[in-house]
């Protein structure tokens, strides 16, 4: 899969996950988006969701997956405005399993390594 083809697997697993959890999802229409999505709760609160679809780590030892807050865009990295995304939503591949990062817990970091038995909470 290339990235694109990840980029749109990861976004539809992500958006059948909150609809299961009666989340109203709203995708981006825009490449250009700080988030993929929009979901709403039912209490009318709102989540702007950036999302990744990651592999496992590289040294292949454990399962675990990395996720940075910049993106690339024309093949350079750019920091994300971190002010517009409220967290992160990680489809991790190998394990099926999606994790939610708020934003707090990457406040003063570059990225996390995911680890898909840890609890990292709700939208």
């Amino acid at each position: 899969m290339n990235v694109n083809q990840k980029g749109v697997s990861g976004l539809i697993k992500v958006i059948d996950d909150l609809q299961e959890k009666n989340y109203f999802v709203f995708p981006a229409f825009d490449d250009h988006s700080p988030v993929d999505l929009v979901a709403l709760d039912s209490a009318g609160r709102t989540f702007r969701i950036q999302i990744k679809y990651r592999e496992k780590c590289s040294d292949k030892k454990s399962e675990k997956y990395e996720i940075r807050t910049s993106s690339v865009v024309n093949g350079k990295r750019v920091e994300n405005d971190r002010s517009l995304i409220d967290g992160w939503a990680v489809y991790m591949a190998s394990s099926k399993k999606i994790a939610y990062i708020h934003k707090s817990l990457l406040e003063g970091k570059k990225g996390l390594i995911v680890d898909p038995n840890v609890d990292y909470g709700e939208l």
